[in-house]
């Protein structure tokens, strides 16, 4: 199963001075028919301007990774009286657990903050509540399929994830393709920047900006960026 899910299709939602697209169905855009792919029920791509916020709001029994993808994300975790800045780069895993009150903020005379934030469904429900975070620049993910975020605890500098999840964040600035074997499990791409080609199988197509592939197949899938400038991926692979 292959769906290639295009930019365009995305459901556009602009309150005030946040800019969100939304990858599967989320507050005012209800579908059943897209309402996750696996373990994965949220995807947001979000714009927020300088100096404004998503306010304070609660999660429970919830995997939330934030990427942010250019400016600064200043994120506020009230239930436990912490506060971070996530700088451009930066990933963050929030485990809601039991319960969390978090915000989210554009600092007053920085840039635009543009970042990504999944939502996963947990492996149990009811675990204490945890954050982390790491900075990983782009320039150290050139060319490596390693991952930024996986359910190993402890292992090399990635992240832990309470779910059977992988999540990849290469960049590709030449011409020799990466390679996955998922050998039946669920493969999302998003095309972050730049653009790109894979195959999977006897199949090809291409992806740009903003594009997503949701795929599930046992044939090695091949990624390759064309045109001139880098192409950035977010690869998520999950059960």
């Amino acid at each position: 199963m292959i769906k290639v899910v295009t930019s365009a299709e995305r459901h556009t939602a602009k309150e005030g001075p946040v800019h969100s697209e939304y990858s599967f169905s989320f507050a005012d855009y209800d579908d059943p028919g897209n309402a996750h792919f696996g373990c994965l029920l949220v995807l947001n791509d979000h714009m927020m301007a300088p100096g404004h916020s998503l306010e304070s709001h609660s999660h429970q029994d919830l995997e939330i990774v934030t990427y942010v993808l250019s400016g600064q994300l200043l994120h506020k975790l009230e239930s436990a009286g912490s506060k971070e800045l996530l700088e451009e780069g930066s990933f963050q895993v929030l485990s809601a657990g039991t319960g969390v009150t978090h915000s989210e903020h554009a600092p007053v005379g920085g840039k635009p903050v543009r970042y990504l934030q999944m939502w996963f469904l947990p492996e149990d429900r009811g675990l204490a509540p945890k954050l982390s975070h790491r900075c990983f620049p782009k320039e150290q993910r050139v060319g490596r399929v390693e991952p930024v975020i996986s359910s190993d605890a402890g292992t090399g500098e990635n992240l832990q994830i309470r779910q059977d999840v992988m999540i990849y964040a290469p960049v590709l600035t030449d011409q020799k393709p990466v390679h996955l074997s998922p050998d039946g499990r669920r493969i999302h791409l998003f095309l972050i920047a730049g653009h790109a080609d894979f195959s999977c199988g006897k199949q090809t197509f291409s992806l740009h900006p903003g594009d997503a592939a949701r795929i599930q197949s046992k044939e090695e899938i091949s990624i390759g960026k064309t045109g001139e400038d880098p192409a950035e991926l977010l690869i998520i692979e999950m059960p």
